[in-house]
């Protein structure tokens, strides 16, 4: 998720992101980003929940995360350029 997030997280709108990186990367409880945003408990969960879908939805259509991984171990390879082709050639 938090892969996600780094990836796709500008196409959130700043209350999600906000609410998201701190559930994630601050490991904030639901209650304590509630506090902080001022509003209630259920309507951080689901802007979280809402968050996360659309994060699942960019990578399904755009797959930049699995693109960004698959280079990374095309990279580490014994045989990084002919990885790295083939990478490029399912894009």
């Amino acid at each position: 998720l938090g892969s996600l997030l780094d990836t796709y997280g500008e196409l959130l709108s700043a209350k999600q992101y906000q609410m998201l990186f701190d559930f994630v990367n601050n490991d904030m409880s639901l209650g304590e980003i509630a506090n902080n945003c001022k509003v209630s408990r259920s309507a951080v969960l689901d802007a979280v929940n809402k968050a996360k879908q659309k994060l699942l939805d960019y990578e399904n259509k755009l797959k930049l995360c699995k693109i960004k991984q698959d280079l990374a171990c095309a990279i580490n390879s014994d045989d990084c350029k002919a990885n790295v082709k083939k990478i490029l050639e399912e894009m």
